[in-house]
């Protein structure tokens, strides 16, 4: 549906216009399955930190902070800020917000659950009292979904969290909201008065164009601005486009072939380790991806990201390509083809059939799958890729050998991310692999519990050596995520790399006119 007739009316060149689909369009209540509305509601709304993907941390209203040497207390000092109703933001409203999203049992209440009280010394400090050594406390805070801080003032009468919407959308950002219709666009103005780097633009229009190809199309045509995550053929079909130019940010997301450990034959690591020299890693980036991803061949960890987190020993050639290598070694695990029709068997007789959960043919993770069902009939093992909804992907997980699965890079930049294989895991770390090795577990737990950086990357180099021998996941590689722009009216666009695959609030605060 077209932008409406007031809208296009008010707008000027100082405007610009993000096509975006509605799932991107926050409704009102951060504190409520936002998903991935950060290009609207991050804009309205502030956490005390983000992450960034060349220092570590940018403070937002935080302006610095600190632990003590054990990591059981962190202080945050606040910026000077007004909500936009411009009443004063305070140390009062971090308190707030964090107790109302434990006491009324949210969805975010998880993501503190380390954390014993909170207290507020003076206006502009705050302290976390945490319930046992959080070394990785930044990153919880941090990353997606984050904590975005709210009003008291607004909130403390809200009975029902879940269900409220401010439609006002008061926080402390950097853009204010205006206006909004429904599926068809939010409309956004510059905050005059936020604390920090203003926005270069006088209004962020985000348009709802559900089909990326009407997205292309409207780019083309001047009336968006920018389209973000396009496809390699669609930014290879723009080169040398009029006006427009393609922007490509790098390992914004890890591919990675996880084996499931409970299920035969699967569960066996002679066959895990063979079928780790069974993925063509630049076979897939060179066809699903165009490109425009880089194999990986560390474990787990992204090093672009995570530096020297990652152990540089491992995995060595374990998951080196050699389809040769892969049949000798399933040869000497017992799986061999006896009866001469192509595939190998079992230790009970039967073709081995590896079943791979899958929502679609269309989608990356499909592509990859195909290649490998392909590959791998050279070695005689058959693949089922099975039809699922994608509400229940996950759960099929743990009912199929083998899964490929692509998470932000921002699950794979630091140490801490390592606990995605212990069992009884965090929220937001699903232990998809039913990977249970005690000694994993126990280094898990004192990484949990140790906050001396240089002793965490020890522990976390001894995990990543587990992770090699005992191949529950092959990292496949990481893609880029491209964003194609029209550079005849905006600029800016590359000055902060973006920390998620999507036009964020750091990139919108630099876009500037041409």
């Amino acid at each position: 549906m077209m932008l409406s007739v007031n809208a296009e009316e008010s707008q000027s060149e100082d405007t610009l216009v993000v096509a975006t689909d509605s799932s991107f369009i926050m409704q009102g209540n951060m504190l409520f399955g936002i998903g991935p509305s950060g290009s609207t509601g991050t804009s309205a709304y502030e956490n005390l930190l983000t992450k960034n993907r060349e220092s570590g941390y940018d403070g937002w209203l935080a302006e610095s902070w600190e632990s003590n040497d054990d990591a059981t207390e962190w202080t945050f000092h606040l910026v000077e800020a007004e909500w936009h109703d411009s009443e004063p933001f305070t140390s009062e409203d971090v308190e707030f917000t964090y107790n109302y999203i434990t006491e009324n049992e949210l969805w975010l209440a998880s993501v503190l659950s380390m954390v014993d009280h909170v207290d507020c010394p003076d206006d502009r400090t705050v302290v976390f009292h945490m319930k046992s050594p959080s070394p990785a406390f930044l990153d919880d805070l941090s990353h997606c979904p984050g904590i975005y801080i709210m009003p008291k003032h607004l909130w403390e009468d809200i009975d029902d969290p879940t269900h409220y919407v401010d439609e006002e959308w008061i926080g402390t950002g950097p853009f204010k909201f205006d206006s909004i219709v429904p599926d068809q666009y939010v409309k956004l103005v510059a905050n005059a008065d936020y604390h920090g780097e203003k926005p270069k633009v006088g209004e962020v229009i985000f348009k709802v164009i559900p089909n990326k190809d009407a997205q292309i199309l409207a780019l083309k045509s001047g009336e968006v601005d920018v389209v973000s995550e396009i496809s390699p053929a669609v930014a290879r079909s723009l080169e040398g486009s009029n006006g427009i130019e393609v922007f490509v940010a790098l390992d914004t997301r890890g591919y990675e072939l996880g084996f499931n450990l409970k299920n035969y034959p699967t569960d066996r690591l002679e066959f895990r380790k063979a079928m780790a020299h069974a993925i063509d890693r630049e076979k897939i980036c060179d066809i699903v991806f165009d490109g425009y991803a880089t194999p990986t061949e560390t474990t787990f960890l992204m090093p672009s990201v995570a530096y020297d987190f990652v152990n540089p020993d491992v995995p060595g050639d374990d998951y080196e390509y050699d389809l040769q290598k892969a049949g000798e070694m399933l040869d000497a695990a017992g799986f061999t083809d006896n009866d001469g029709d192509g595939w190998r068997e079992g230790s009970d007789g039967e073709d081995v059939v590896m079943t791979i959960p899958v929502t679609g043919m269309g989608g990356d993770n499909s592509k990859i799958a195909e290649i490998l069902r392909e590959d791998w009939k050279d070695l005689g093992i058959k693949v089922d890729m099975k039809q699922v909804e994608s509400s229940q992907e996950q759960n099929e997980y743990h009912n199929s050998n083998f899964f490929i699965v692509g998470m932000p890079y921002l699950m794979h930049d630091d140490v801490d991310d390592l606990t995605f294989f212990e069992v009884n895991s965090l929220f937001g770390k699903p232990n998809w692999y039913d990977y249970d090795e005690p000694e994993y577990n126990s280094l898990a737990e004192e990484l949990r519990n140790t906050a001396d950086r240089d002793e965490r990357k020890e522990i976390g180099y001894r995990m990543q050596e587990m992770l090699a021998e005992d191949v529950p996941t092959v990292p496949i590689c990481s893609s880029d995520a491209i964003f194609a722009y029209r550079a005849d009216r905006f600029t800016g666009w590359e000055d902060v790399v973006p920390l998620y695959w999507y036009v964020d609030t750091k990139t919108l605060i630099h876009v500037r006119r041409a």
